[in-house]
């Protein structure tokens, strides 16, 4: 990301004496402005797009909110934005967004007759040459909200915020691997190279990839459109419509997020509701086809003494998941957590699985701590899980589960990082899979440590140290190797 970097200077205050009289006098203070910390610029690219409104989206709400620098695109799409520290600070996390309004002016097709938005993704710490702003950079985020966020076990608010993600590490950590992955899908679905995804395909003469951002507009203002209406319906939900290319062709994914009802009996208080269904499209994008997928999820929670249970449901194309958290509080940011998570197939060729996790956290908030993690395996033939058969149907049955029984259970697997256990046969008896982490600060900054059951070979090794900007290394050691090597 280019940017033009200066000093943050303290305001000064300039004090001068002035003789005559016997006494003193002050001239009158001189406030010296404050630089910016940092100068982001680029182009606003459908056709070069005049009148249209950047900002940095520091809450991720997509709205330009008074806080959020923000400029409007001149001659050839250019904006610069200049940030203070704590902007900047934040740069690497949040979507730089583009309001093309009604009224503004595309080099290509003339004057814009349907408002839309495009996005600059958050890189997490990565340098881009470039801030250009276009529709394939807006494929990108389209991504993100899809498979990152919209999907994300924490529902509380499907945007991306500074807050929410800078000192988060892990999160950190999962959205670069997510933007790494992107970008190598976009590559293959919509066959250009990773740098046009990020070029001026004007000015270097690309006609192919300029062909493709004028069909990817064409899809963010249908879906713009189609969200708005669709709003009229639901004015208390986020809703959601995008247009995507993936390996199968041309999708539209239809999203809409409900926020936290009302408490429920016993305590309970209902989680928000996802509803995501998504279509086939033709090539052209006017033609909706068949039903591809579709993911919904339902959940509540509630607090017992300090502590707090949270159980939840989704269906999706192929399965149903049901979700156990019990968070059990050790005072300050320790916590307890169990986790468990049910997934029966409902389509051919895919099996029932149970995920088990014990965690221990030391501080909740830094992510320190240890996790265990354990698929449990499951028998075909007596069709029961070898541990926890019984233990299903969660959000159903919120009242009639023992947590405390449950509670114990889980803690029944207090295997650990640190565990000397070379012998895996026992355990590759009853878990088709275990991971074995520790999360802990060293000079400072976290570092991960973590082992993985290979079969009945052993353990492989990976430990991943994460920098201050987010940023990490990782190294690991196979069950059968003797050195450690990249990953």
């Amino acid at each position: 990301m280019e940017m033009k970097h200066s000093l943050i200077a303290v305001s000064l205050l300039t004090l001068t004496a002035c003789g005559g009289g016997g006494s003193d006098s002050q001239a009158p203070v001189e406030i010296q402005p404050i630089p910016p910390a940092a100068t982001i610029s680029g182009k606003v690219i459908d056709g070069y797009v005049t009148g249209a409104t950047v900002f940095l989206d520091l809450n991720g709400n997509t709205v330009l909110d008074n806080n959020e620098p923000s400029a409007t695109t001149g001659d050839n799409g250019e904006y610069s934005l200049d940030l203070d520290a704590s902007q900047y600070d934040c740069q690497s996390y949040v979507p730089l967004v583009v309001d093309v309004p009604v009224g503004a002016t595309d080099s290509d097709t003339g004057q814009v007759t349907e408002a839309y938005q495009m996005v600059f993704p958050p890189m997490v710490g990565n340098a881009m040459d470039s801030t250009d702003i276009t529709p394939l950079t807006t494929v990108i985020w389209e991504s993100i909200k899809s498979e990152f966020l919209l999907k994300d076990e924490d529902l509380d608010n499907p945007n991306l915020a500074c807050d929410a993600i800078r000192d988060n590490h892990e999160k950190v950590d999962e959205l670069a691997r997510h933007i790494e992955q992107t970008l190598k899908d976009i590559v293959t679905h919509y066959n250009i190279s990773q740098d046009a995804i990020f070029a001026d395909y004007i000015a270097n003469g690309d006609s192919t990839t300029h062909e493709l951002a004028l069909l990817i507009v064409k899809g963010l203002k249908k879906g713009f459109a189609e969200a708005s209406e669709l709003k009229q319906s639901h004015p208390n939900s986020y809703v959601d419509v995008k247009y995507l290319k993936t390996s199968d062709g041309w999708v539209r994914k239809k999203y809409i997020y409900t926020a936290n009802g009302n408490d429920n009996s016993n305590g309970w208080s209902s989680h928000a509701t996802v509803e995501s269904t998504t279509h086939s499209v033709s090539d052209d994008l006017e033609t909706i086809g068949s039903q591809v997928d579709f993911y919904n999820r339902r959940g509540s929670a509630k607090n017992v003494g300090d502590d707090k249970i949270e159980l939840a449901t989704s269906e999706e194309t192929c399965n149903t998941n049901e979700y156990l958290n019990y968070y059990e509080s050790k005072g300050g940011t320790a916590i307890h957590e169990r986790e468990m998570t049910n997934i029966t197939s409902t389509c051919a060729n895919e099996d029932n699985q149970k995920y088990v996790f014990n965690m221990d956290w030391s501080d909740h908030d830094k992510r320190l701590g240890t996790i265990g993690q354990y698929i449990i395996r499951f028998d075909a033939e007596t069709e029961q899980f070898m541990m926890f058969s019984d233990i299903n149907r969660f959000h159903q049955n919120k009242d009639q589960l023992d947590f405390a029984a449950i509670n114990a259970e889980i803690d029944g697997l207090n295997y650990h990082y640190d565990d000397d256990i070379s012998d895996t046969t026992a355990l590759y008896e009853t878990f088709s899979f275990v991971t074995l982490t520790k999360m802990v600060e060293e000079n400072g900054l976290r570092v991960e440590y973590k082992k993985l059951m290979a079969g009945f070979d052993g353990w492989n090794y990976e430990t991943t140290r994460f920098n201050a900007d987010g940023t990490y290394s990782k190294e690991c050691k196979a069950w059968d190797a003797d050195d450690w090597s990249g990953c």
